[in-house]
């Protein structure tokens, strides 16, 4: 009798908790798509991707980051987002690019990738700027709200990348960043939903990140007259 008693009282005023963490998003970082910028089709810059990094302190709260097949999936993503713009051309096969990243993603500490940037013709030509990408933010969070039966689980994932291109004449650069940030919701009636945490919103807030941090940083080449 006391169990229906509190099962009714349950259901006639409910139940409501909610979990909030604000995230601050600056203008820059705000979401663009790589399909905002005109494809080029006149000339290509030449380009050589030199380093591809994460900070310490993201190595040291997510050390899973640190697999080497991390480093290769963010390099593929870089080159087919610049490739997609036709702003670019690389002095260096697509697949030596690859091996390059994922050499030094062995060899460097935690993940982290080696410092130096050795300067490659690929036999053809030298490049004009070195490519840079570092993720700089990276961060996971849970919210659940339970609403009389029902239990929601929100699991969202924030990235954070930031390109550099580096002139090779004279050491100038250009800075750009984006944030991606995906989310995965379950519903569970009654209980709250086994719902670990989903690794495909890290490869679409990743995408998302990379895609925004491109844009920006052709909208800024091309108004200092660099593209």
């Amino acid at each position: 009798m006391k169990k229906l008693f509190i099962l009714t009282l349950f259901l006639i005023s409910g139940c409501s908790s909610q979990v909030m963490v604000e995230n601050y998003e600056a203008d820059f970082e705000s979401q663009k798509s790589i399909y905002d910028v005109e494809y080029n089709t006149g000339e290509r810059t030449p380009i050589q991707l030199a380093n591809l990094s994460i900070t310490k302190d993201i190595i040291t709260q997510y050390p899973e980051l640190g697999d080497k097949r991390v480093g290769l999936g963010l390099t593929n993503r870089i080159l087919e987002n610049f490739e997609e713009t036709g702003f670019f051309r690389y002095t260096e096969e697509k697949d030596e690019i690859l091996n390059q990243m994922l050499d030094k993603w062995e060899l460097s500490d935690a993940g982290l990738a080696v410092d130096g940037t050795e300067l490659k013709t690929g036999g053809l030509v030298l490049p004009k700027y070195f490519v840079y990408a570092e993720l700089y933010e990276f961060s996971t969070s849970k919210e659940e709200v339970v609403d009389k039966l029902n239990t929601q689980i929100k699991n969202t994932t924030i990235v954070g990348f930031q390109i550099r291109l580096v002139s090779v004449e004279n050491g100038e650069y250009i800075v750009a960043s984006g944030l991606g940030k995906t989310s995965q919701i379950g519903v569970g009636f009654f209980d709250s939903p086994d719902m670990d945490f989903d690794q495909s919103t890290v490869g679409i807030s990743t995408q998302k990140s990379l895609e925004t941090a491109t844009v920006n940083l052709i909208r800024r080449a091309q108004r200092r007259g660099w593209l």
